[in-house]
C-alpha cells in the first residue's frame, strides 16, 4: 500500500480519489479511519452521508456521536435520534441554614416542603405548616410544582417588616430515570444502538479493519 495514493480507486495510507480507501481517505466515496467525502465510512467521518464512531454530515450516523440535519447516534446535535439514555445532572443544593436561625431573623435558604391545601400554598417542616408568606411572584410557578402533590424544595426566606417571606424557591427536577416510561424508552434506545453498531460493522468496520491489516502488513 502506497503512503500517498491519488486516483479513481486510490488505496494508501493517505488516499485521494473518487473511491478512496486508506487510513486517511478523501473522496466521493471515502473509507478509512478518518474519512471525508460525499459518502464517508470509517471511524471519524465527515460527509453528506457519514457513518462511523463519529458521523458528521447531512445524514450523520455515529455509534458514539452524530451531527446532522438527520441522523442517529449515541449522542449528537441536530435532528439526531439519541440512542443512549440520558441520566441528567443533579441540582446543586444551595448552602442552607436551620429553621431556628431563620426564625431568629437570618435570611437564607431552608430545606422545606412546598404543598397546597385548603388554605392555599404553604411551606412545611416536619409536617407542620410554617408561618411564612410566599411572595406573590412565586404563586403561579409554585402552584405548578405542587400539581401532583407536595415537593421538597429550598426556600429563600427573609424577614420583611417583621414577617418571614419566601422570596425564591429552588427545586430538584426529576431525573430522566425517575420519569414514567424511562426504562421502556431506554430499552428501545439500546436496541437502536445495537442495530447501528451492527450496521457500522457490516458497512464500514470490516473495510476499516482490512485497511489497517494492509498497512500493518506493508
Amino acid at each position: 500500500m502506497d503512503f500517498v495514493s491519488v486516483g479513481q480507486h486510490a488505496e494508501g495510507f493517505i488516499a485521494i480519489g473518487q473511491h478512496a480507501r486508506g487510513v486517511i481517505a478523501f473522496g466521493q466515496i471515502a473509507t478509512g479511519v478518518i474519512a471525508v467525502g460525499q459518502v464517508a465510512r470509517g471511524c471519524f467521518t465527515l460527509g453528506q452521508v457519514a457513518l462511523g464512531f463519529t458521523g458528521w454530515g447531512q445524514l450523520g450516523f455515529g455509534v458514539l456521536h452524530a451531527v446532522g440535519m438527520l441522523g442517529a447516534g449515541g449522542r449528537g446535535f441536530g435532528i439526531v435520534v439519541r440512542l443512549t439514555p440520558g441520566v441528567g445532572r443533579a441540582r446543586v443544593a444551595p448552602e442552607t441554614i436551620s429553621l431556628d436561625r431563620c426564625r431568629a431573623g437570618e435570611a437564607g435558604w431552608v430545606n422545606v416542603e412546598l404543598f397546597t391545601d385548603g388554605h392555599g400554598l404553604g411551606l412545611a417542616s416536619g409536617g407542620q405548616r410554617l408561618p411564612v408568606k410566599l411572595d406573590r411572584r412565586l404563586q403561579r410557578d409554585a402552584g405548578v410544582l405542587t400539581a401532583h402533590g407536595p415537593r421538597q424544595v429550598w426556600a429563600f426566606i427573609a424577614m420583611r417588616s417583621g414577617i418571614p417571606v419566601c422570596e425564591r424557591i429552588l427545586h430538584a427536577p426529576p431525573r430522566p430515570y425517575e420519569k414514567p416510561g424511562f426504562y421502556g424508552l431506554a430499552a428501545i434506545q439500546f436496541a437502536g444502538l445495537v442495530a447501528l453498531a451492527t450496521a457500522w460493522w457490516v458497512f464500514a468496520g470490516r473495510d476499516v479493519l482490512g485497511i489497517l491489516d494492509q498497512y500493518v502488513a506493508f
